[in-house]
């Protein structure tokens, strides 16, 4: 890679933030795993319990393009992670914190999962606005546990990067 590639400064889809951020939060929320009454919280943990979404960074333009006639397409990454934060310290509440996680993440990639005893698939990501619109939603790491704090208060991790194309017209 060129050297004046990578000192480069990233670049970041600014208004974009809040469009995929809610777009993010609604469909967390929509995954069937979640029990009735349970929610993913947007950057939002109780001291002992609950499941939040945190981004890395705001959306990231990976790739640009400008035509002549000045329509821009550009390729970006929104990188997050989500968290379920446990204070519950046995081995079947651990193997099911891991297993909802690793089931969030293959749904959102759009994989079947079976959650009791149901065949369930992700058929379409939400629609954005402003000529944006998703194309992927990939694993970056399996589930995990991150860190245990006092009072055995554990963060289960996974880790996942939304890709978005974002085309707009300059000048118009």
């Amino acid at each position: 890679m060129p050297e004046e590639a990578l000192n480069k400064p990233k670049r970041y889809d600014i208004d974009g933030y809040d469009v995929v951020t809610n777009a993010i939060k609604d469909l967390l929320n929509d995954f069937p795993g979640l029990l009735e009454g349970e929610s993913i919280k947007f950057s939002t943990l109780e001291e002992e319990s609950g499941i939040s979404f945190y981004p890395i960074s705001g959306p990231v333009i990976a790739t640009e393009t400008t035509s002549v006639t000045g329509k821009v397409n550009q390729l970006c990454n929104y990188p997050f992670y989500v968290v379920y934060r446990t204070s519950v310290d046995s081995q079947n509440s651990k193997i099911d914190i891991k297993e909802f996680l690793d089931n969030l993440g293959k749904w959102l990639e759009k994989q079947s999962i079976t959650i009791d005893g149901e065949q369930k698939k992700l058929k379409d990501y939400p629609a954005l606005t402003d000529g944006r619109e998703i194309t992927e939603i990939a694993r970056q790491t399996p589930a995990y546990l991150d860190s245990t704090s006092e009072g055995n208060v554990q963060d289960w991790v996974i880790s996942l990067a939304l890709k978005y194309r974002n085309i707009f017209y300059k000048n118009r």
